[in-house]
């Protein structure tokens, strides 16, 4: 029985109560369009672009037709909305009030030690656009998740460059951005496909001279359990206008995210520290309304009893110490 089976198995003999949460997370869209951005938005308070060409409504009366980067912007609208209608794993916001502001979610994929782990993205498209890329800001957690992604919200990524060509590291060429052919969606997909992948190991610099099986592995267990630190705090605080959504989501996959963990755990048996962040993640996902309980020990069971009955129920911040 593979890990999937495995987990249809218990959640099909387990009631869980659907709430608000559930049924706003339900009808969370892969590419949606609100009024306005949201406060914590990186580049809110950029420069306004002229008021006709940012209160382009559904690109009705009010934008003009003549604008390369509403015809652009517009475009790219109706692009993400056909490549990401059944994408379950990279969500796009955008705002009719707003068409230069954008808000990403990038799911980690199976295989690759992000699995199911939340990256936010804040997009500006520059009033050159699409001349000149998009500038993107990560919402980067307390951890190092990735070399190409840094703690100061840059994201390095070629196709962010202009008039550049770059080796990439299976010897074939990695273009930059082309006004021309480059769009967001190329740029979405290669955050997850390039960056967020199955060896981050090698995006390092000094990868190519020290590059080895055990290396990378190791690599890999190290990102793995950072990228689970960083679920237990994108749970205490998301993004302005997602939080039903890193809810919905966390509720939905923690039984999957769980069992990858015993899995991760059985090729580092003894590892205290990854024992220790599983049981961070059952109070945690137990807590965000998810039945977590099967996947622990009778003992484990116990002291979840007893330590909701001494609280009254785990808080988040009791989850992370």
């Amino acid at each position: 029985m593979d890990a999937t089976e495995y987990e249809e198995t218990y959640v099909e003999g387990i009631e869980e109560i659907e709430d608000d949460v559930d049924r706003r997370f339900k009808r969370f869209k892969s590419f949606r369009v609100l009024q306005y951005p949201p406060h914590d938005h990186q580049f809110r308070h950029k420069q306004r672009l002229c008021s006709w060409m940012l209160s382009a409504t559904r690109f009705g009366e009010h934008a003009n037709p003549r604008s390369s980067f509403s015809e652009k912007i517009k475009k790219d609208w109706e692009t993400l909305a056909a490549v990401f209608s059944d994408h379950s794993s990279i969500f796009v916001t955008t705002y009719e009030s707003r068409i230069d502001l954008m808000r990403v979610c990038i799911a980690g994929l199976e295989g690759t030690p992000y699995c199911y782990g939340l990256f936010f993205f804040d997009i500006f498209f520059p009033p050159e656009y699409p001349a000149k890329p998009p500038e993107i800001f990560y919402h980067a957690p307390d951890f190092d998740l990735s070399p190409s992604l840094h703690q100061d919200g840059r994201v390095s990524l070629n196709l962010l460059s202009l008039n550049q060509w770059y080796r990439f590291q299976l010897g074939g060429k990695q273009q930059s951005w082309n006004p021309e052919r480059s769009d967001i969606s190329r740029v979405l997909l290669s955050i997850q496909h390039l960056i967020l992948n199955d060896k981050p190991y090698l995006n390092e610099s000094i990868s190519f001279v020290y590059s080895s099986k055990e290396r990378s592995s190791k690599y890999n267990n190290e990102v793995f359990m950072s990228s689970c630190e960083a679920m237990l705090a994108m749970l205490r605080f998301s993004p302005g206008d997602c939080g039903d959504f890193v809810l919905g989501h966390f509720r939905k996959r923690a039984h999957r995210i769980l069992l990858i963990y015993k899995d991760q755990m059985l090729k580092h048996k003894g590892d205290n520290g990854m024992e220790q962040l599983f049981f961070k993640l059952v109070k945690a996902f137990e807590s965000n309304g998810a039945y977590c309980q099967h996947h622990c020990s009778k003992t484990e069971v116990e002291q979840l009893k007893r330590e909701r009955l001494n609280t009254g129920g785990f808080s988040m911040e009791e989850c992370s110490e």
